[in-house]
């Protein structure tokens, strides 16, 4: 295999490399750090490359990270961060902060740019080092997850719509039941109330007796009445 299968270009990690190659400090707390797999001549911004070898000229020819999951940028010589890392120019210097994070005073972010591409060889010797470090993994799915929030703030909106329909719903039942044990409530109160309730006193009525229609008629048709049965008023037959 050729030199430049294997070159690539380090990471700058904010503070000590882990699992990796350690090539010193580029501006104190960055370190620049290559792969176990490999080692970093110093020369030109730090590439690295398989030991024993000098690859820089295949780096700079073909540029890309030593291991393909890292972004790379350009700050008048390549470097690289994690992915979802931001690269930015301080002072000359090349940094790398996480997404999110406010840069330091007179920080320049710096553009992602596009990475050569990698053959099978290359991709099975960079992408996958001899040992990868737990950290690193650690650190990048943090980066994916950070760099796409708005997978995040989606899932929210649906858990929190969810949520507001059942508490609508669960509102509108206990309305209902309130209204219907109130109902039941005041008919249970009437129905007290009316047994409750003395009976009303009978109103008597007087009773008229009919009147007696006399025994004797005239011709004419009007009732004739005797006198009393008074012996001053009884007619006396002459002697």
């Amino acid at each position: 295999m050729s030199t430049s299968e294997f070159s690539g270009w380090a990471i700058r990690r904010n503070g000590s490399c882990v699992g990796e190659v350690d090539c010193g400090v580029t501006r104190d707390p960055f370190h620049a750090c290559c792969p176990s797999s490999a080692e970093c001549p110093s020369q030109y911004n730090v590439a690295c490359c398989p030991f024993g070898q000098n690859c820089t000229a295949a780096a700079v020819e073909t540029p890309k990270c030593a291991n393909g999951s890292w972004a790379m940028f350009d700050n008048a010589g390549f470097f690289c961060c994690e992915k979802g890392y931001i690269g930015y120019n301080y002072r000359g210097t090349d940094g790398c902060s996480k997404s999110g994070i406010s840069l330091p005073d007179g920080a320049l972010p710096l553009a992602e740019i596009s990475q050569a591409s990698f053959s099978s060889s290359s991709t099975t010797s960079t992408a996958t080092p001899t040992a990868t470090p737990t950290l690193d993994s650690q650190s990048s799915s943090d980066s994916d997850s950070d760099s796409n929030p708005s997978s995040s703030a989606l899932v929210g909106a649906i858990v929190g719509g969810v949520l507001g329909g059942v508490a609508f719903l669960a509102l509108v039942i206990l309305c209902l039941w309130f209204v219907r044990r109130r109902k039941a409530r005041l008919e249970e109160a009437a129905q007290s109330f009316m047994l409750n309730q003395e009976p009303p006193i009978p109103i008597r009525t007087e009773k008229y007796a009919a009147t007696v229609a006399p025994g004797q008629v005239e011709i004419d048709g009007n009732s004739r009445a005797e006198l009393p049965n008074d012996a001053a008023t009884k007619p006396h037959e002459l002697a």
